[in-house]
């Protein structure tokens, strides 16, 4: 497929005109104009903060059990999360099924 744009002698004058135009202008740029700037530069790497994993103790799985018992069970942590103040500009949070599926807002 022969492109026919380039193949106008006046195409061609004006693509050459704008490629050599903006290397012209920087080429009669005296060498006093040019601005000298310092610039300060710096890195931080994203994984300067990084803290490597520690091993955490486990307590075993019988007590962790008993301690939520003596909470309440699963209810109180419940009764937490329905307590809590609802987002602002909310005027009250979902219930029932929808509630966990960001459903009824």
């Amino acid at each position: 497929m022969k492109n026919s744009w380039l193949s106008r002698p006046i195409s061609r004058r004006w693509l050459t005109a704008a490629l050599v135009a903006p290397s012209m202008a920087f080429a009669q740029m005296p060498e006093a104009d040019t601005a000298k700037v310092d610039y300060q530069l710096s890195y931080r790497s994203a994984l300067s903060g990084f803290e490597a994993y520690k091993e955490q103790s486990v307590q075993p799985w019988k007590a962790a059990n008993d301690k939520v018992g003596e909470i309440g069970g699963w209810r109180t942590y419940a009764k937490e999360m329905r307590q809590t103040a609802p987002v602002t500009g909310q005027d009250q949070p979902a219930q029932g099924h929808d509630a966990h599926h960001g459903g009824k807002q």
